[in-house]
């Protein structure tokens, strides 16, 4: 009985405890790809490239102004492009000291308009709403209850 006590805390940490920088997003436009529109329909990958999960490694954003000290993550836009809706996911690159969901700055063309944008810095999290840690969460102190 012990050690399920212990096994359960343990099992839990190793599944959602990340190493390295990378995290894996999906990268895709809905003015291209309309599955990448909301609700996001992961079932429906393709193969063109235009629809996509991605390896975003922190060295490859050289371009980036604080590449000695960043991180990668996945970002999800919502923006008007000449009137149209355009849902972009893909990857950004961020301070290893910024902690929050706010996208970097970046500017716009003279005819875009950002109505959403936000980061997040776990793999494929920039996809539909999951409930994937948030159910964890709340099952974990269900299970140890079961156990004891």
């Amino acid at each position: 009985m012990g050690m399920f006590s212990l096994l359960v805390p343990v099992l839990l940490v190793a599944v959602f405890v990340t190493r390295g920088d990378a995290v894996r997003c999906w990268t895709c436009s809905s003015d291209l790809n309309p599955y990448c529109n909301d609700p996001f329909i992961p079932s429906h990958v393709d193969n063109s490239g235009l629809f996509r999960l991605e390896n975003c490694d922190a060295n490859t954003g050289a371009s980036y102004p604080y590449l000695t000290s960043s991180k990668s993550a996945c970002k999800k836009q919502k923006k008007f492009v000449g009137g149209q809706l355009v849902v972009s996911r893909g990857c950004t690159w961020k301070r290893q000291d910024d902690y929050s969901n706010q996208c970097p700055t970046s500017s716009n063309g003279h005819n875009e308009v950002t109505s959403f944008c936000e980061t997040c810095d776990f793999d494929v999290c920039n996809g539909a709403t999951t409930y994937g840690v948030t159910l964890a969460l709340i099952l974990a102190p269900l299970g140890l209850l079961l156990f004891k």
